[in-house]
């Protein structure tokens, strides 16, 4: 299929294959609760006619690719491969890409049982993000979980207040609350900074080791002025923050607190949207 037939791929089809329904159709304009993210209040937008997509929560939008490397946090080529197949076999609606509550304030998320990481679909999805086992062991637990009756599987990386972020090789959600994860280190004079755990794993992979400085995992770049304390109490911050417009605000933002700040985005990884894509493109 030629790379300009796949962009014309609807994307209002292709979110309704993976469960996601407009909230209102409007003057040419279907509005969605994100599928990027937690919201209550419809700000992802899709031009109809354009067949384009734009969040006004992130800023970002842009085309069907675009989207699905954003949903999956794959490169262009695995994004093709999973647009041609959901076109083929679209996958059924699945629920878990949003965490809400019921009217009576009970949570859809409900986890339900907590091991050792052993799943071979897990370590899979694992091997296939090039993340070491022995530093997903030391962070991640196998989470089984429901979801309005129905039961799944994923990776479970806990946060402060004791709740989980869920990746599996299809969907990312966590449970309720949500917070980020705070890693102690030998010192606390540096602060490390990344946006999710993938990251987070993929920099012990790339190093081989444990960072021996306080480590923050924010888990959603909302978390940012939460840290702001930790952050002015170090001497130096280390970010590891995405390479798109929402983390280069971020990095800015970290910048006006006055204190040395280290932005390994476009050292480490330039040309990549994260430190674990760049990890991906080391090895075949």
């Amino acid at each position: 299929m030629e790379l300009a037939e796949i962009r014309k791929t609807s994307i209002l089809d292709y979110l309704q294959a993976i469960g996601h329904s407009p909230v209102r159709i409007k003057y040419g304009s279907a509005w969605y609760l994100s599928p990027l993210r937690i919201e209550n209040t419809a700000s992802f937008k899709i031009n109809v006619d354009k067949n384009l997509w734009f969040d006004f929560g992130s800023g970002e939008g842009g085309d069907i690719i675009g989207l699905v490397m954003k949903l999956y946090n794959v490169n262009v080529t695995k994004a093709i491969e999973i647009i041609v197949g959901t076109k083929d076999s679209p996958k059924p609606r699945n629920p878990v890409f949003q965490d809400r509550k019921t009217s009576d304030g009970s949570e859809h998320i409900r986890i339900n049982r907590l091991q050792a990481l052993n799943n071979p679909a897990l370590i899979q999805y694992l091997e296939y993000r090039h993340i070491s086992l022995t530093f997903a062991r030391s962070y991640l637990k196998e989470a089984y979980y429901t979801v309005h009756g129905r039961s799944y599987f994923a990776l479970g990386f806990k946060n402060d207040k004791g709740a989980y972020e869920l990746r599996n090789s299809f969907f990312k959600t966590g449970s309720s609350p949500k917070h980020f994860t705070t890693i102690p280190g030998i010192t606390n004079s540096k602060t490390n900074v990344f946006e999710g755990f993938m990251d987070f794993l993929s920099c012990c992979t790339y190093y081989n080791r444990i960072p021996r400085s306080r480590t923050i995992i924010l888990n959603s770049l909302s978390f940012l002025p939460r840290i702001e304390d930790f952050l002015k109490d170090s001497k130096q911050v280390n970010l590891y923050l995405d390479n798109d417009q929402a983390g280069r605000m971020a990095t800015q933002k970290i910048k006006g607190y006055g204190k040395l700040v280290i932005d390994w985005a476009p050292v480490i990884y330039p040309g990549h949207k994260d430190f674990n894509e760049y990890l991906m493109s080391r090895q075949p």
